[in-house]
């Protein structure tokens, strides 16, 4: 007996829905299932609506120092809620984005929360339909992750949400207080302070973004006070008490009691995947978990079972969106019977604060661990005329390279560092040279020319930095 569907994809997410799409485009009879919305936490709750709301704040900060520039301004008032409108509008054009290529595929998408019932068979329990059984060749999980609750800071106590519910808030709070200093704890900062908000920062290690290197998180603290005003770092946050109805995080630094108010405390600590979810059923099938509960699997993205592989946050970190969707893409052309596996070498990370950092390949450090010789160049972005010309000065861009001028990575703190990275990403994916940048000719003025900056610093023959 043939099975419902050559390929049953849980989720959809960016990891999700991109898999469902590219097999359905490599032939295959795709069903895509969703207990929520499609989109997934990214498009829904995180990159977009954080970046859209980010966006809207900076207006509120450039219109600060308009007058510097010879254009005065009145009184400006923040319609929070129209903000908020506008936010959820773009989030609603990207959702039917996905729903119309979903569409235009013919995957089928099927409402309701799948389990399990063998290697081989999918239940899909659903509120608003009937209830389904899919039997399938083929399966993907991708089912994403949810944020951590800390002991003490669970979600049910009034005034403690995730960084999830801080995006639907429907006014711009007095004070808040963030517990973890990762990027999203970093982006909470940018977008708040900038409507004017207090926002205060708790983290448990030594310093803020551990997963950058100390010199970009210093380049970023001195660009603005509001990265390193209200930073309690080495804080151990102990739970929440309330005064007069207002929250305070009760924590500990260096033995000592920090008592701080807001009128919400965000939890943004980290995520846990969703895939070991009782509900999905996995012990009906030959799946492994990591000891961190995680899906175990290859660089194919095949897990124990052979006819199960796994993507996205489900199948571990880094928690990143177009990570997601690469291996989503990997996943579905593998159910397609492809020879294909995950690379993720030249990975570009970017956090959008103010100014933006971006990275890819590997840091300094990285490579002087490598490498016996290394050779850097580091161009100020207030070298740039277009970082002039917009008045965004702050930051760097760093390239790095081996003796034999082979890049090796990119390092980027400015505006536009996220856009910039990506010219970046393909110059290692094409095993550019220090000489490739530097002889390829850029449009001036322009952000991405300061890259050719920065490859002919690195050989000692820089125009403007010196």
């Amino acid at each position: 007996m043939s099975p419902d569907t050559d390929l049953a994809v849980i989720g959809a997410g960016p990891a999700g829905y991109t898999a469902a799409i590219r097999g359905a485009q490599k032939g295959l009879d795709v069903v895509l299932v969703e207990r929520e919305t499609v989109g997934g936490v990214c498009l829904n709750h995180g990159c977009i609506p954080a970046k859209a709301l980010i966006h809207a704040a900076g207006f509120q900060k450039d219109i600060d120092h308009w007058n510097a520039l010879g254009i005065e301004t009145g009184p400006v008032d923040v319609d929070f809620d129209a903000i908020q409108d506008w936010k959820d509008s773009v989030v609603d054009t990207l959702d039917q984005q996905v729903l119309d290529s979903l569409d235009h595929h013919g995957v089928e998408l099927i409402e309701g929360t799948a389990r399990f019932a063998d290697s081989n068979t999918l239940h899909v329990d659903s509120d608003t339909a009937t209830d389904r059984t899919v039997d399938f060749e083929t399966a993907i999980i991708a089912t994403g992750s949810q944020p951590i609750e800390i002991p003490g800071l669970e979600y049910e106590q009034e005034g403690v949400i995730s960084s999830r519910e801080i995006l639907q808030v429907d006014e711009v709070p007095d004070e808040i207080v963030v517990v973890g200093g990762g990027y999203i704890g970093m982006e909470a900062v940018t977008k708040f302070s900038k409507f004017g908000a207090r926002v205060k920062i708790v983290e448990a290690l030594d310093r803020v973004l551990s997963q950058f290197e100390p010199e970009i998180v210093d380049s970023i603290q001195e660009t603005s006070e509001m990265y390193s005003d209200d930073i309690y770092t080495s804080t151990l946050a102990q739970g929440v008490e309330y005064d007069d109805g207002t929250p305070v995080l009760v924590a500990e630094q260096d033995d000592e009691e920090i008592r701080l108010s807001g009128d919400y405390i965000v939890v943004a600590a980290g995520r846990e995947p969703n895939s070991a979810y009782e509900r999905l059923a996995l012990d009906t099938t030959d799946v492994a978990l990591t000891d961190d509960g995680f899906i175990a699997v290859d660089e194919q993205l095949q897990t124990a079972d052979d006819s199960i592989l796994a993507v996205g946050d489900a199948a571990g970190p880094p928690y990143l969106a177009h990570i997601a969707a690469h291996e989503g893409k990997v996943a579905a052309a593998v159910a397609a019977g492809e020879e294909r596996a995950v690379d993720t070498e030249y990975m570009p990370t970017v956090m959008y604060t103010d100014p933006e950092v971006a990275t890819v390949g590997l840091s300094e450090a990285e490579a002087t661990e490598q490498y016996d010789d290394v050779l850097v160049g580091r161009v100020p972005m207030a070298t740039s005329g277009r970082a002039l010309t917009t008045d965004k000065t702050s930051g760097y861009l760093k390239v790095i390279a081996d003796s034999d001028e082979q890049l090796l990575g990119v390092r980027i703190v400015g505006a536009r560092a996220s856009d910039t990275i990506a010219e970046a990403t393909f110059a290692l994916e094409m095993d550019a040279s220090l000489d490739d940048i530097a002889t390829t000719m850029h449009a001036h003025p322009t952000f991405p020319e300061t890259l050719v900056e920065a490859a002919e610093a690195a050989q000692g023959e820089a125009i403007h930095a010196y």
